[in-house]
């Protein structure tokens, strides 16, 4: 096991390309640490300058306290699990499993025993003397699991491990993957595109954007605490609600209704435009018509998943010119007309439809404040 320290690394391509801009990273001894965000973020980058797949054009990588950013890949003790398994078809399990060991000219008892110890860790001992063409995805992919296992490296490095299998297999793999963590204590870095991935394994998590680290937190203070538009709008299923309003003390006018916020917000003493983050869960159905705190919503769509149920209707509000540029990236529900869409999650037993009114509230203490701007989170108390 060992402490990863990335200090000012960054990386620009013969081309011209800034990949990396410089980065700090400090990744603990035994943590589950995830580096999540779109296509081209930087993150498989990152993840390569730390295996010694690429050198940085800046900065340095530590691991375990000893510099290695010169050193070649094979002198790092690390370990990495590629998307496409990486795997040799025309050798059985066991082979595959004892092949960077034989590299390595251990013995062959030593070779046998950590092959049948990382077998019966991931349950593959009964298929030790298949070919990975007998094998599902799920179990090619522990067989690349246990092909670095065996090594017993200080820290294992995952490049989007799970992309390639079925959506029912990535959830029975991301518990394998996080029971396998947690037991064997090893360093691990992984990284994903797919948020629900980083928020269900990571330990913590940093956040990437063109090449950028935007925020480093534990999960939770990702998604209560986002600290800019960017962070709001990637993490969450269904995303963040974005949309302009107006501030003014401990007023806030959104464009469906006013509310008074717990706390004023310090230093703003005349009206100022923001930009409202609500989460889908942080609306209520209102008793009756409604109150002072609540707001008529006429539903477009309804989606039923079973425990939760998606109302998904329209406001009259402009985009920001800063939320268009996240629009594409981030995927928000563009505007048409004047009229912005959002989203609730309510209980699965309210009776909504398509097409009918609701009394919608909203908690005025879940919402969060950001800066048209700059995009950053407002502290408001």
């Amino acid at each position: 096991m060992a402490e990863i320290v990335c200090e000012g690394i960054a990386k620009r391509f013969a081309d011209g390309t800034q990949a990396l801009q410089p980065t700090d990273l400090t990744i603990r001894d035994g943590e589950f640490f995830v580096l999540v965000g779109p296509s081209g973020c930087g993150k498989s980058t990152l993840l390569k300058i730390i295996v010694g797949l690429e050198r940085p054009s800046a900065g340095e990588v530590r691991v375990a306290g000893e510099a290695v950013t010169g050193r070649d890949p094979k002198d790092r003790n690390m370990a990495m699990v590629f998307q496409s398994y990486a795997i040799y078809p025309h050798m059985t399990v066991r082979e595959n499993m004892a092949f960077p060991l034989k590299l390595g000219r251990l013995p062959e008892a030593e070779i046998a025993t950590r092959v049948e110890e990382a077998a019966a860790i991931l349950e593959l001992t009964e298929l030790l003397g298949r070919k990975p063409a007998a094998l599902s995805g799920g179990q090619r992919q522990r067989v690349a699991m246990g092909r670095a296992i065996v090594r017993q490296p200080a820290a294992f490095l995952l490049d989007e491990p799970l992309s390639n299998l079925d959506a029912k297999l990535r959830v029975q793999m991301r518990t394998e993957l996080g029971r396998l963590q947690r037991r064997l204590g090893t360093t691990t870095v992984y990284v994903t595109h797919d948020q629900t991935e980083a928020l269900t394994l990571g330990e913590r998590i940093a956040v990437l954007r063109r090449g950028a680290v935007q925020q480093v937190g534990t999960p939770r203070e990702l998604y209560q605490s986002p600290a800019n538009l960017f962070v709001a709008g990637f993490i969450g299923s269904p995303a963040m609600n974005l949309l302009p309003a107006t501030l003014e003390g401990d007023r806030l006018r959104l464009p469906m209704l006013e509310l008074v916020l717990p706390e004023p917000a310090p230093g703003v003493p005349a009206a100022r435009e923001v930009i409202a983050g609500i989460r889908p869960e942080d609306f209520r159905v209102a008793p009756g018509d409604g109150d002072a705190t609540s707001f008529r919503a006429d539903v477009e769509l309804v989606e039923w998943l079973g425990a939760d149920l998606f109302v998904y209707f329209d406001v009259a509000a402009l985009r920001s010119a800063r939320l268009g540029v996240l629009e594409e990236e981030l995927g928000l529900p563009a505007e048409h007309d004047g009229r912005l869409r959002l989203v609730a999650r309510l209980g699965s037993d309210c009776r909504v439809r398509e097409g009918a009114g609701v009394a919608l509230g909203i908690e005025a203490g879940a919402i969060l404040l950001f800066d048209p701007d700059s995009g950053e989170r407002i502290d408001i108390g």
